[in-house]
Order: structure tokens, then sequence, then C-alpha cells
């Protein structure tokens, strides 16, 4: 595909087709939380499953995603210059190596884990994860298939179906919620674990059919099944795969030392973090992951025909929108903390203690939602320049840095799950940097000087209609923010569905209203281009 077609519009509108995807899946992952929410609350059991999720889902991370994607794209679109034969063979023997691979994993993971659950000397909370761990285990085989077929049909800019397989995903867990519903707690996340086995496998299968598509346009059926496991094609993505292998499993360990962590503070602690984590990832999934997924492909390109102006162009021109489109979330995060967390989650057995904590751990995760889609668009731009090193070192270091704060924020400022989330978004900082750092120390500045007004409008109009929010709801609804922000105890939270409805749709339109208005005063486009109103004018910000 001629790198004429990755201009920054090209681009948007691939970053679009993933949102679209990702929006659906994400209203639906959100009726699967609400459930979850309703029917377990903050329990033992619940969190026990949601640290055991963590451990099977690390095959996942490291295998199935960014690891396999970093070097599968650009070796990929290096073949298809030469032949689209060359480069469905290429993907052919990736497929099938990876699945002989993870399925080696998977049985000696078993078998080791089943040893250390038989013949291991664990507390009964720890025999909990380790039995919910062997039962979901085997799903990480679709999924990580998934991530290969998922790289493959955006190369093929193909980025709506990707975005939306999860929603298979969402289906299976929440009829096994409502199925399970009322059971005690341990038999229920028993069920959900082997739920999990089904929804990994339609969460892949979803995408077969475009798969197939796309190799018999290449190959013949006898040529799909006369592969080559780890061809010479394949070997030669050994290096980058292996890098990416160590930089994610370095941030994935530490996600599991993450859940140890929380467990340490609370015995809820993971289901905390696992509640707020879901808000968070709702802008990181529509609007990081989908500028991401619709980037490496483009920068690949022309990283490989040596155009170094569109380039920076498709960097600058993600950095960008992600600012505008992101530090808006950041403060909606904290000024709609409250109705939203008590709005999604506040009913059932999520009781008042779960929705304060929640909501701390939000703002904890919220501080560093910039500098993580930072980094997930700052990655692929070594990615595409096929330079895996520094990412992986960048990775190392900021779990370093993560796991020493989470150590002293857990055991000398005692501030429990929150320690987590904050030590998370520390991280990202520290990680970002050093990728900023050194991706502009080797092509030079790839953010203008004039798009910092821009940037100055976007704080500008966030942080007014954030402290506009923050005011209306202290006084119109008794909202507890920014008693909260002031060191007030943590208050009562009304369970009334329609008040909850209420408040969020009186605070969440307000806080749209206030954000728009004044874009529209002081002409900050880089807000106003989010609702479909073209620049007519040079950015600036008339103060």
């Amino acid at each position: 595909m001629p790198t004429g077609h990755d201009s920054v519009k090209a681009v948007s509108k691939s970053s679009f087709a993933f949102l679209s995807g990702t929006f659906i899946s994400r209203l639906t992952g959100g009726v699967r939380d609400m459930l979850m929410a309703y029917c377990f609350g903050s329990s033992g059991a619940l969190a026990a499953f949601m640290v055991a999720y963590r451990f099977a889902n690390l095959a996942r991370r490291l295998f199935g995603e960014s690891p396999i994607a970093s070097g599968f794209v650009p070796h990929f679109e290096d073949l298809r210059k030469e032949s689209a034969e060359s480069a469905s063979k290429f993907f052919r023997d990736v497929f099938f190596s990876l699945g002989f691979f993870l399925l080696l994993m998977i049985g000696l993971s078993e078998l080791i884990l089943w040893m250390v659950y038989h013949f291991g000397s664990l507390e009964e909370s720890s025999k909990e994860i380790l039995y919910l761990s062997l039962i979901m285990l085997p799903g990480a085989l679709f999924i990580c298939l998934f991530g290969v077929s998922s790289a493959l049909l955006q190369c093929e800019k193909s980025y709506f179906l990707p975005g939306f397989a999860p929603v298979a995903f969402n289906v299976v867990w929440i009829i096994a919620v409502l199925y399970f519903k009322g059971k005690e707690p341990s038999d229920a996340a028993v069920g959900l674990s082997v739920a999990m086995i089904l929804a990994f496998f339609l969460h892949w299968v979803i995408l077969l059919p475009k798969i197939l598509k796309f190799i018999k346009s290449s190959l013949a059926w006898k040529q799909i099944f006369s592969f080559a496991p780890f061809s010479s094609e394949v070997k030669k993505i050994l290096k980058p795969f292996l890098f990416g292998v160590l930089g994610v499993g370095a941030v994935q360990i530490n996600s599991a030392l993450d859940a140890i962590f929380a467990r340490y503070a609370s015995l809820e602690g993971p289901a905390y973090l696992w509640y707020a984590i879901r808000i968070e990832q709702i802008p990181v999934g529509l609007f990081g992951v989908a500028l991401a997924s619709a980037l490496l492909p483009s920068l690949s390109r022309t990283a490989a025909s040596d155009n170094v102006e569109k380039y920076k162009e498709l960097l600058s021109y993600s950095l960008k929108k992600t600012f505008s489109l992101l530090f808006p979330c950041t403060i909606a995060l904290f000024v709609l903390g409250f109705v939203g967390v008590n709005f999604v989650y506040g009913r059932g057995d999520f009781n008042q203690n779960a929705t304060y904590e929640t909501v701390l751990c939000l703002w904890g995760y919220g501080i560093g939602l910039l500098p993580t889609v930072g980094v997930m668009l700052l990655a692929p731009a070594f990615f595409a320049k096929k330079s895996f090193r520094l990412p992986t070192i960048a990775s190392g270091i900021s779990v370093l840095v993560n796991m020493l704060l989470n150590y002293v924020f857990v055991f000398h400022f005692g501030w429990g799950a929150l320690s987590v989330a904050l030590a998370t978004s520390f991280a990202a900082f520290v990680n970002m940097g050093i990728l900023w750092f050194f991706l502009q120390k080797r092509i030079g500045p790839f953010l203008k000087t004039e798009d910092l007004s821009g940037h100055l409008g976007t704080f500008f109009c966030s942080i007014v209609a954030g402290g506009g929010v923050l005011i209306l709801g202290h006084y119109l609804i008794g909202d507890p923010t920014l008693k909260m922000l002031l060191g007030a105890p943590a208050p009562i939270f009304p369970r009334q569905f329609l008040i909850q409805s209420l408040q969020m749709i009186v605070l969440g339109g307000f806080f749209l209203l206030l954000l728009i208005s004044y874009a529209w005063a002081f002409k900050v486009y880089d807000i106003l281009g989010l609702i479909g109103v073209k620049r007519k004018l040079p950015i600036t910000l008339d103060l």
C-alpha cells in the first residue's frame, strides 16, 4: 500500500473506524461491569477472580498484543512491497508458529501451576487465585491469535472489526454473570472462569471470516495449510518480538505485583482497582488505542520510504489529537468521578465504602491518563523504525519506579489500593519522558512551537469547565468532590438510580456545555474540531 495513503486524514479516518467499533464494545463492557458490581460487589472471591484474570491474561499481553504487532507490522509491510503472496505466506507462518508456541507454553504452565496447587504450601486465598488461573489459562491461546489477526486487519486498513470484536467476549461474560447471580461468590468465580474460555474463543473467531478472505485472495487452500513453522521470514521478527516480550513482560509482571500489593493493602483492593480502571480505560480504549492502532502501519510505511517529514507529521498529529481528546477527559475523571462511579456501580452489593475507594483509585489512574496514551503512541514511533531496544529499556525503568512507589505508598504511607493507581500513573510519566527525550534526540523536534497555543486553549477551557462543575455540583446537588478535595471524610452516596442518573446527566451535560462554550468564545479549534467545527482562523487564545 503506497505511502500516499498515509496522510493525516487517512490516519484520522482509520482511527475513527477503530473508535466506532471500540465504542460499541465499550458499551457492552460497561454493562458487564455494572452487572458484576451489582451481583457480586467487591467481595474477596470476586477480587480473587480479578487477580486470576490478570494472571491468565498475562499471555495475551506478552504474546498477543504489542510484542507481536511491533515486529509483524513493519516486516509485513516490507514484504507486501514485493508481493501480496509473500506477505500472505508470512502471516500464515507467523499464525501457525505462534499457535504451536502457545500450545507448548500453556501446557507447560498448566503443569507447573497444577503441581504448585497440589503440592505447594499456600494460603487458602492464594490457592483460590491459582485454581481460577488454572481454569482460565487455556483461553489465552485464542486471545493471542486474536492479536496477530488484528494486526493483519489493521495493515489492511480494516479497523472497525478488531475494535468491535470484544462485544462477543462481553456478551458471554454478561450471560455468565446473570446465570451465576445469587450463587455463593466462590462458586460464581469458578463459573465465570470457565465462561472466560468461551469468551476468549469468540473474541478471536469473529475475525476469522475476514482473515480467510484475505489469505484466499493470494493463496490456494493447499498453500494455506502448507505452512513452514518458524520459517526464515518468521525468524526475522524474533528479535523485535523478544524485545517486545521483555518490555511488556516487565510491565505485566509489575501488573501482577500491583495485584499483590493491592491485596496486601486490603482484601478487596484488587476489586476497587478493577472497577476504577474499567472507567479509566474508556478514553484510553476509545482514543488512545484507536490512534495507536491506526498509527503503526502508516508510520511503518513512511519509515520504510525514508519520508522523515511525513513521519513527523503523522506523529505530531497523533500527539496533538491525543491532548485535545484526553486532557478534557482527565479533568472529567476528577470532577465527575463521584457521580460517575456511583451512577455506574452504586447499587446492589456494591456498597458505600466500595464506591468511595473506587473513586480514589479512579483519581489515581486519572493522573496518568495522558502519559499512558503517550507511551502507546511514542513506542510505535520506535517500532516503525525497527528500533526495539529503547522502548524495552524505558519500560523496564518504569517498572522499577512503579515497584518502588508501590512499596513506599502501601507500607509507609498506608494509602491502600490508591497506592497502586498512583504508582502506575507516576511510572507512566517516567516511561513517556524517556521515549520523548530519545525520540526527539534522534529525529529532531516533532511538535512545533505554534502548536502550544492550541494546547494552552484546551488546557484553559478544560480547567474552567472543571471548576464550574465543582462549584455547581457542590451548591446544586451536594456533590462531595469539592469537600473531598479539601479533606472532608467519606460522604454518603444516593442509591436511587433516578437520582444517580439525574446527577450524572446534569453535571456531565454542564461540563460539556462549559467546555464547548469556552472553546467557541476563545476559538480553540482543537476542541471545536471534535464536534465538526473546522478551523477558519489560526488557533489563538484571546485572554
